[in-house]
């Protein structure tokens, strides 16, 4: 007999594949020793053919697209989308830029797109299947960003798209300031939301507070809260690639975690990719 019980699923992402050897090498155990199911790699990422190469070792880890505005050159021509660049022809350093172009009515829609856009289908021509789509630095909660990369999802047939609410918790008490900017961050990212179509309804997000030093005890609490659909947990495993093992601190240790496991099977949580849940 079928059960019409609605399942609990949960993808557990970790952006930056490729971004540093740590951080891929990291997403690499977390995922072949313990619960990642899915990475993102970024938009703008200089060797593509290596990263797709390494990918295809792993076929069970869900690849999305963690699209950039901020450092580096863009994947479509510099003259193509002049708002996004400075007279180098180079992306703004930080994030705070793109935000304040946006704030002054500096930066174009259309470049926005257009760049995504570049990015997406340069990942794609190395064979890469991307199932979702995220920003680097947040920018994914400035609505003309996050509509940007929606028409992109839609253009490619990607169902996945990232723009975070994640729910408070007394957790945020214990770091005031984090705690503000993660609320801050989530109303923007709710007023994002409200102006996309039918991909506005991603999974719920966690970890967003606790991103970079997330452990096994945030880990169990994130998954006590847990209701039925589906959920996604953000994560950053950074691993020197020198290390045979991994540490027995840090994210690795949380991710890598027999408790954790555990608390997933007694809780009937199924652990799957972003394009799992559609």
């Amino acid at each position: 007999m079928i059960s019409s019980e609605p399942r609990t699923r949960l993808v557990v992402n970790a952006d930056g594949f490729g971004l540093s050897p740590s951080r891929t090498h990291g997403v690499v155990v977390a995922h072949t020793q313990g619960i990642l199911t899915s990475t993102s790699v970024l938009g703008n990422v200089d060797d593509v053919a290596s990263i797709a190469s390494e990918l295809a070792r792993f076929p069970r880890l869900g690849t999305g697209a963690f699209l950039s505005l901020v450092g580096g050159a863009p994947v479509a021509k510099p003259e193509s989308v002049p708002s996004l660049v400075d007279g180098e022809g180079k992306f703004f350093a930080q994030a705070r830029e793109v935000a304040l172009a946006w704030a002054k009515a500096a930066l174009k829609p259309e470049d926005v797109e257009r760049e995504f856009d570049a990015q997406v289908g340069r990942l794609r021509d190395h064979d890469l299947a991307i199932d979702h789509l995220c920003t680097r630095d947040h920018l994914g909660f400035l609505p003309i960003i996050a509509r940007a990369a929606e028409n992109v999802a839609r253009r490619h047939g990607i169902p996945g798209l990232r723009v975070a609410v994640e729910r408070p918790s007394l957790t945020w008490v214990t770091r005031p300031s984090r705690g503000l900017a993660t609320a801050g961050l989530g109303a923007m990212a709710w007023l994002s939301r409200r102006q996309l179509g039918l991909r506005r309804h991603g999974p719920q997000t966690w970890g967003t507070f606790e991103r970079g030093s997330l452990d096994e005890i945030h880990i169990l609490e994130i998954l006590g809260r847990l209701g039925p659909g589906g959920h996604e947990l953000v994560c950053q495993p950074d691993l020197d690639p020198r290390m045979e093992d991994a540490p027995s601190h840090g994210e690795i240790a949380a991710l890598t975690s027999i408790r954790v496991r555990e608390a997933l099977a007694r809780r009937s949580i199924e652990l799957c990719r972003w394009s799992d849940l559609f």
